[in-house]
């Protein structure tokens, strides 16, 4: 609904003010307090140093983005940024803050309590407020209000969940063990955010606020979800690996199912997506976007490779290579940087397919640097994938060729039948192929379905029994 109210010009002046606050925010968050889930045992002590410092980091980095607003809104060529990204760099200060008590909850592997705080933060700040402000004329500030208000209501509720220590402790005996692995995490973070970034730093250099509207728009449709189910399985992934390092099989074995679950599940979701781009944007943000559909088809494939390099980063920080990662990512970064930058001198289309290209060699390279460390065989691995690179494109091919022969309904019509049509064809290509689901993927759904109402289970009986027929 924003988006439909807004168009790309003022979504670009927002996503300006976002790239920045994304950046300014690992600073905020230097990764100690992603150090509270890897510690065995976690005292106030603990809690109260990291809290301490993401106060005083949080204030810092807020202060360092407002005094360099101008700054950064001409490098951007935008003027109207500046304001934005003043009036956003409070975020980073609420984000400092909420990361013990996000970090707390994900440790107990709370993540109702976390989801339900994402959710109610962005009723309360986009509904609530970010779609009346948009219809009654406030353009980008309707974004960038919703945005503070969501985060001002995630820390209030993360925090009621855990009432974590408050009083202040600078220094103590543990500091320094916390500190090096907030420091690498906080390095490691910072590479992948180039990575994940460049390319709407450089588009916003190269390109108006309308361009970079298209592009980032585009992105965050796909990233959002993404992101989304990776934040939810991939600390879930580091903290049972973490209690498993003694065991690397039953690891390499969770790690397949994961894999084998992207490949098979998410990766022919994202490839119709691609396929039918040009009903998924006019259904989902109207017309307005429709110069978004060419950006659209790359950047739907590239997620399931984000996604299984997520689900690969914490075998990595388990198995004690948190550096490894970072040692990996940084060539991959610096060529991202200069293949973003030749690609952008063409058009931001050429951007969004470099973009893909190098999704494949980063998520080739950090699972290749997997399997050799943690000493993986490449066959299993081959098994628990090869059948959803098979049915990603014959059903991307059948939702297209139908979607093409509906053209005449209304898009959103459109992208109903679609994904009505989609789901139907999945379930289909997975009983007709079987030996499409690996064996660890099948006893992974086996767990799944025996937890679901028994009349749903029993006609999705099939995804259990079919990684057997190996």
């Amino acid at each position: 609904m924003l988006a439909r109210i807004l168009g790309p010009e003022q979504y670009g002046l927002f996503a300006i003010g976002a790239i920045v606050i994304g950046f300014s925010g690992f600073f905020s968050d230097i990764g100690l307090a992603y150090g509270l889930i890897q510690k065995e045992t976690v005292v106030d002590r603990d809690i109260r140093f990291v809290f301490t410092w993401q106060v005083i980091l949080g204030l810092a980095v807020t202060l360092a983005i407002g005094l360099s607003a101008e700054a950064i809104a001409t490098f951007f060529g935008d003027a109207r940024a500046a304001d934005v990204v003043k009036a956003l760099a409070i975020i980073c200060l609420l984000n400092a803050l909420a990361a013990p008590s996000l970090n707390l909850l994900k440790r107990n592997l709370d993540f109702r309590r976390i989801q339900m705080a994402q959710i109610t933060g962005f009723i309360v700040g986009y509904v609530f407020f970010g779609i009346p402000l948009a219809l009654y004329g406030s353009q980008a500030w309707a974004l960038v209000v919703a945005w503070l208000i969501q985060a001002t209501v995630f820390l209030a509720l993360t925090y009621a969940a855990t009432r974590h220590p408050l009083a202040p402790l600078i220094r103590y005996e543990n500091a320094k063990s916390l500190s090096a692995y907030g420091a690498t995490v906080l390095v490691t973070n910072l590479v992948n955010w180039l990575i994940n970034n460049v390319d709407r730093v450089i588009i916003g250099r190269v390109f108006s606020s309308r361009e970079i509207g298209l592009y980032a728009t585009s992105y965050n449709m796909l990233y959002t979800p993404t992101t989304s189910l990776l934040g939810i399985v991939q600390p879930v992934f580091f903290s049972a690996a973490s209690r498993s390092t003694h065991n690397p099989e039953v690891i390499a074995s969770s790690y397949r199912a994961l894999i084998g679950a992207v490949v098979v599940f998410v990766l022919p979701a994202f490839a119709v997506i691609g396929a039918i781009a040009e009903t998924f944007v006019l259904a989902l943000y109207g017309p307005k976007w429709h110069e978004a559909v060419a950006l659209l088809r790359p950047l739907a494939l590239a997620m399931p490779l984000f996604l299984i390099w997520g689900f690969t980063t914490p075998l990595l920080w388990t198995g004690g290579h948190a550096s490894k990662e970072f040692r990996v990512q940084l060539p991959i970064a610096l060529i991202w940087i200069g293949a973003c930058w030749l690609a952008a001198q063409q058009s931001v289309e050429m951007v969004a397919w470099t973009v893909l290209a190098l999704f494949v060699v980063r998520c080739l390279v950090i699972v290749g640097s997997a399997i050799r460390i943690l000493k993986m065989d490449i066959l299993p691995i081959w098994r628990s994938v090869r059948g959803g690179l098979l049915i990603a494109p014959l059903l991307a091919l059948l939702v297209f060729s139908v979607d093409a022969l509906c053209h005449d309904f209304h898009p959103i019509a459109r992208l109903a039948l679609d994904a009505l049509l989609g789901a139907l064809g999945l379930m289909a290509l997975l009983r007709i192929l079987p030996w499409s689901i690996g064996i660890e993927l099948a006893q992974l759904l086996n767990r799944i379905l025996d937890r679901t109402p028994v009349k749903v289970a029993r006609h999705l009986a099939f995804l259990g029994r079919a990684g057997k027929s190996e």
